[in-house]
């Protein structure tokens, strides 16, 4: 049985892009963290495995440190929140006179009408003119001009929350960042959540992809980096009673604090003193009354930040843009299972799979070009393409999990339902009006004999390429043998493609054997899903042996001789293929109408001279004269 950090971070799993930097989550209920961790790595130059000390650039959620030390001094009597903020900035002067009543209510509740955002030093790769700052602030106020009468109507402002944070700083004498860490992060034991300036070693930044570190100068509307479970102590401080920010001072946060001049606008109101809005909903989920939000958005980061009294819970949740999650959706459908383990159904438009059905119809799934996996918890069904060679990605043409009804699975896109023919099981989609059947259960097969158990784990590469062929460098350039988990008597005939398509790449077909040489694939879905037959034939040729497979031609691997310089044959002989024992810094010259292709270790195309791009000399692997 997983405990509920692995579940949680299986079932997140299920929606991540193969390729992706890192994203992490914490879940606290009744103060204490019940679930966190963080998947993929550092990135960077020299990416290592991202942990729950790693700390993610939360962006905007800055806002609510900003607006909690903003606070504090309004505890404090040395500010308030409706005394022009001009009257504790000197320095702040503004063409237009309207500036001179904008009050820290307003820069606070994004109904400032200042422009919106001073962008010089907003995003920096290094933070050593940080003390120039606030006179390019300063600066970049006494060129603009007001885009409305201050209190008129909120629109999203950071340059309200810059301006505040420069009252902090010039009321408390203290830098800004200092004083956040000395009044709020350090009290409460966050000893991640720090600025650029000052942030904590040993709290690595993640980096999207191989990039720069992203850090910012701007710190009261964006600055913060954080770890998540460190976000986490920052959200309790709202749930609980705390020597960090009065019941009164969270009350007044917590107030729709928004202005609007149109009638129908429900969005703007809901602007708190910080919070995005002081009322989410989810059409899907029962977050209770008064559920507060702040979302950061960098550019490299995306965050939510949520607080539910109803539940006394703090979610967070922070990626780098790559993994491409709708991050919100994501941390209330993982709540929404919490609550399910604890015997409280939130879901509002779905119920609670029944066990008969999980039984019945999760699980492995196949199509003619791979592996697909059933993956159903709560209420919700992802679908994943599962390679034998351990990989996966999301499948489904939809932006969020399936969810079930009562009756059949379903999203605003698309439904997922199921029925049987036979001894066989099947899956059908209904999308914009039209039901296709879609996938067929795996069933196993009769137990292997000793010549295919000795073939499992076997690698095959082509040999009958041709110096025109353009498929055979995106897909079947190789292929090895696998069995399909928990199906005795099933084999994976997973053929590699090229490295650098997205099209097409590694594909995996089922099949059964027929006799000691030859199997076939066995699905019956109608349709489109099992359209390519794949009918394996093995035969032994001067002692080596050869599969004749999908139109081609392959050798085991294993019985290739090694590449010593040898050139190509004869026009008309059979293609010459080598093993590539040691780096290849040059390869021979290739005769008109000849071709050249290099395969990495797993059997992938990596250069072939029909692209005509320049060589890269490759450490192992295999050559393909053609």
């Amino acid at each position: 049985m997983k405990n509920l950090t692995e579940k949680l971070t299986e079932i997140l799993s299920y929606g991540l892009p193969e390729k992706y930097t890192s994203i992490s989550y914490a879940i606290m209920k009744d103060g204490e963290i019940i679930a966190a961790d963080a998947l993929g790595t550092t990135g960077g130059r020299k990416p290592k495995p991202a942990t729950t000390d790693c700390t993610y650039n939360v962006a905007s959620v800055s806002k609510m440190f900003c607006t909690v030390a903003v606070m504090q001094l309004v505890e404090q009597g040395k500010v308030d929140l409706d005394t022009p903020v001009y009257k504790y900035l000197p320095r702040f002067k503004m063409p237009d006179e309207r500036y001179r009543k904008i009050t820290l209510r307003q820069c606070l509740s994004h109904s400032s009408g200042l422009p919106g955002t001073q962008w010089k030093g907003f995003s920096v790769s290094d933070t050593t003119k940080e003390d120039a700052y606030y006179d390019w602030v300063y600066d970049f106020f006494a060129h603009s001009y007001l885009k409305a009468e201050p209190g008129e109507y909120s629109v999203y402002c950071n340059d309200g929350f810059t301006v505040a944070e420069m009252v902090v700083a010039e009321v408390s004498g203290e830098k800004y960042g200092d004083y956040c860490m000395n009044h709020i992060t350090e009290p409460i034991g966050a000893h991640s959540s720090r600025l650029a300036y000052n942030c904590n070693p040993d709290y690595p930044l993640v980096v999207e992809g191989k990039g720069p570190q992203e850090k910012l100068l701007i710190q009261g509307g964006a600055g913060y980096t954080t770890s998540m479970k460190d976000l986490c102590l920052f959200g309790r401080l709202f749930l609980e009673k705390n020597d960090i920010i009065s019941e009164e001072s969270k009350a007044e946060m917590a107030k729709m604090q928004g202005h609007t001049f149109l009638k129908s606008d429900s969005r703007s109101p809901r602007f708190g003193l910080g919070w995005d809005t002081v009322c989410l909903t989810r059409q899907d989920y029962d977050l209770g009354d008064n559920a507060l939000l702040k979302g950061g958005n960098s550019f490299q980061f995306d965050t939510q930040f949520i607080i539910l009294p109803k539940y006394n819970a703090v979610l967070t949740i922070s990626e780098t843009h790559d993994c491409r999650q709708n991050i919100q959706e994501v941390i209330c459908r993982l709540f929404a299972y919490v609550m399910h383990e604890e015997g409280v159904d939130i879901y509002k438009n779905a119920k609670p799979i029944p066990q008969d059905i999980i039984d019945k119809y999760s699980g492995t799934w196949l199509i003619p070009s791979g592996i697909l996996n059933f993956h159903m918890y709560g209420a919700n069904l992802s679908v994943t393409m599962d390679t034998s060679r351990g990989k996966n990605h999301p499948i489904m043409m939809m932006n969020k999990p399936l969810a079930w009804d009562g009756k059949l699975f379903k999203n605003a896109e698309r439904t997922l339902f199921f029925e049987d023919a036979g001894e066989n099981r099947f899956a059908l989609s209904t999308f914009e009006g039209n039901t296709a059947p879609f996938a067929m259960k795996a069933t196993a097969g009769k137990p292997l004999s000793r010549a295919w158990k000795k073939r499992i784990g076997k690698k095959y590469v082509v040999m009958d390429a041709t110096p025109t062929d353009i498929v055979i460098n995106d897909i079947c350039t190789g292929f090895v043998i696998n069995p399909l988990k928990d199906y005795e008597g099933v084999l994976v005939f997973s053929f590699s493609g090229s490295a650098e398509t997205e099209i097409y790449g590694l594909f995996e077909s089922c099949v059964k054997p027929v006799d000691d040489d030859r199997a076939t694939g066995f699905l019956r879905t109608p349709g489109n899903p099992s359209r390519d037959l794949c009918s394996p034939m093995f035969e032994m040729r001067d002692g080596v042996e050869y599969c004749i497979v999908n139109s081609y031609v392959y050798r085991d691997v294993k019985t290739l001789p090694v590449y010593e310089g040898q050139g190509f044959g004869k026009k008309g002989a059979e293609n010459r293929v080598y093993r590539i024992p040691c780096p290849l810094a040059e390869l021979p010259d290739i005769p008109k109408g000849r071709r050249i292709m290099i395969y990495d270790k797993d059997l992938s195309c990596v250069w072939d001279s029909l692209k005509q791009r320049p060589y890269k000399p490759v450490k192992s692997g295999y050559i393909a004269l053609i």
